[in-house]
């Protein structure tokens, strides 16, 4: 495997945590290229700012990538996306994805931990139990994830049960309960480095 594109929010852009996963992955996978088409803020859906489906609208999808890695679903969380709408635009992602690239694989990265208040309302707390302004809460946006990779056909990467930060060490992981700091990322760079390697084909391409 050479190359690798991104999608996904401020978590892959590489603004946080002194530059992110993308240059762990690019050493620990010997990648050649990465294209990174993350936005801050950005969720999946077109409710949210500059979202994945815009992205894809905007950005000619590399036919040369190996691998897909998506990382959304928090900020669709956080600005409210309806549940149907965001299953739909998974689907979507994913079929223009695989169109452009069929030989390609892809993943999908579920939500971690994160503590804050979402978009229109008064509250924060811990995303994985807090409604947002529609009435979902993380964990509904996970579990359209789970069902959708079942419908679909693509692996996840379930960061939120592999990467080990939760309410309890979040002040160690997190910057600011929501973004990864240098160890947090370490942690992440580590799951994604192992299970990348699982979903490679036999000859390593």
């Amino acid at each position: 495997m050479k190359t690798i594109a991104i999608y996904g929010d401020s978590i892959s852009t590489g603004a946080h945590g002194e530059g992110g996963y993308e240059a762990m992955l690019k050493s620990s996978l010997s990648l050649e290229k990465v294209y990174n088409f993350a936005v801050g803020s950005s969720g999946l859906t077109r409710k949210t700012p500059v979202g994945m489906l815009e992205v894809l609208d905007k950005n000619p999808v590399p036919e040369d990538a190996d691998l897909f890695l998506i990382w959304h679903g928090s900020n669709d969380w956080y600005w409210g996306s309806g549940l149907e709408e965001f299953s739909h635009g998974v689907k979507e992602a994913v079929n223009r994805l695989r169109a452009a690239a069929p030989t390609a694989e892809l993943v999908w990265v579920t939500p971690i931990y994160r503590f804050e208040c979402p978009d229109g309302m008064t509250q924060a707390g811990e995303a994985y139990e807090l409604p947002n302004k529609n009435g979902y809460t993380m964990l509904d946006y996970y579990e359209e994830l789970e069902r959708s990779s079942k419908r679909l056909g693509f692996p996840l990467i379930d960061m939120r049960r592999l990467c080990g930060i939760h309410r309890d060490n979040a002040g160690i992981y997190l910057e600011d309960r929501v973004h990864p700091n240098q160890a947090g990322y370490q942690r992440i760079g580590a799951v994604l480095d192992r299970e990348i390697q699982r979903f490679l084909p036999a000859d390593g391409r």
